[in-house]
C-alpha cells in the first residue's frame, strides 16, 4: 500500500510540474491533498523534476530550452515564495535551481 502512494504521489506532482504550476504551488496542493508534511512534498517535487530531466535526456528534447524555462520558474516561484514570506519554499526553489545549474558543492 505504501509503495502504491508513493508512486501515485510522485505521479501526481510530476503531471503537476509538467502542466506549469509553481513548484511551491505543488508543494501546498501535494502537502494539503495528500496530507502529507510540505518537506514530503518537497521530496516528491525534487523526484519530478528528477524524472522530468531524465524523460528529456532521453528523447533528445532540446536541453538548452527546456533548462531556460525551469530556470525561468524556479526564479519565479523564488520570488512569489518571498513577496509571500514563504522563506522555506523559497530556499526550495533555490535548492533546486542551484542543482538544475549544477552549482551544488
Amino acid at each position: 500500500m505504501a509503495k502504491e502512494h508513493t508512486h501515485h504521489r510522485r505521479q501526481k506532482a510530476l503531471n503537476m510540474l509538467l502542466q506549469g504550476i509553481s513548484p511551491s504551488a505543488v508543494v501546498s496542493q501535494m502537502s494539503e491533498q495528500e496530507s502529507i508534511s510540505r518537506r514530503q512534498a518537497q521530496r516528491y517535487v525534487r523526484e519530478g523534476y528528477k524524472q522530468m530531466r531524465l524523460d528529456i535526456e532521453s528523447c533528445g528534447v532540446d536541453r538548452a530550452s527546456q533548462v531556460s524555462k525551469l530556470v525561468n520558474i524556479l526564479e519565479t516561484t523564488i520570488s512569489l515564495a518571498l513577496q509571500h514570506k514563504q522563506c522555506a519554499a523559497a530556499v526550495s526553489a533555490a535548492k533546486e535551481l542551484r542543482e538544475l545549474l549544477g552549482l551544488a558543492a
